[in-house]
C-alpha cells in the first residue's frame, strides 16, 4: 500500500530558499572576483546563459567556461548593479531584478534588468536575461567593445 505524502511547507520553503541562496552566493563570489568557484561549484558544466541584444556580448553563452568569459567581459566593461531584489517561483526558478550601470567617458547608462535562473541538481543550468532598455544596452556595449576586422572575427565552420 502506498503512503500518502503530506505537504510540508517548511521543507518546501527551505528548498526554495536554497535556490535563491545559490544565486546570492554567485553574486557574492563575483563581487569578490572568485570566478573559479562560481565555475566549479555553482555552474552546471553545460550551463546556458542567454543575453539579449545586438551587441558584442549578446547571444547564447554555452558551457561554464563560456559564461565565465562572459562574466570577465562584463567586469572589463565596468558594469555594476544595485537595487537588487530576488523572488522565487513555485517551480524553484529564481527571478532577480536589478538596475545595471555602465559608464563611458561621456555618458552614464542605466539598465533595468530582470533575470530568470533555472537550477538543476543544485547548479545553475539555464539563465535568461531580460532588459527593459535594450537600445541603451546595445549602445553601451558597442561603445566599450569593438569587433576585430574581417576575416579575424569570422570563425571557420
Amino acid at each position: 500500500m502506498d503512503q500518502i505524502q503530506a505537504h510540508d511547507p517548511i521543507r518546501e520553503r527551505d528548498k526554495l530558499m536554497s535556490n535563491t541562496d545559490l544565486v546570492l552566493r554567485m553574486y557574492s563570489l563575483f563581487n569578490a572576483g572568485d570566478l573559479e568557484t562560481i565555475r566549479t561549484e555553482l555552474f552546471a558544466p553545460d550551463i546556458v546563459w542567454r543575453m539579449p541584444g545586438h551587441h558584442p556580448l549578446s547571444g547564447e553563452h554555452t558551457g561554464a567556461d563560456a559564461v565565465i568569459a562572459f562574466f570577465g567581459a562584463l567586469s572589463q566593461a565596468g558594469i555594476t548593479v544595485d537595487n537588487v531584489h530576488f523572488g522565487e517561483l513555485e517551480n524553484g526558478t529564481v527571478i532577480e531584478r536589478h538596475l545595471g550601470h555602465g559608464k563611458t567617458a561621456d555618458l552614464e547608462y542605466f539598465f533595468p534588468t530582470a533575470t530568470a535562473y533555472d537550477i538543476v541538481d543544485g547548479k545553475l543550468a539555464h539563465v535568461q536575461v531580460h532588459t527593459a532598455d535594450q537600445h541603451s544596452v546595445d549602445r553601451f556595449f558597442w561603445s566599450v567593445f569593438a569587433l576585430k576586422p574581417v576575416p579575424a572575427r569570422l570563425q571557420e565552420v
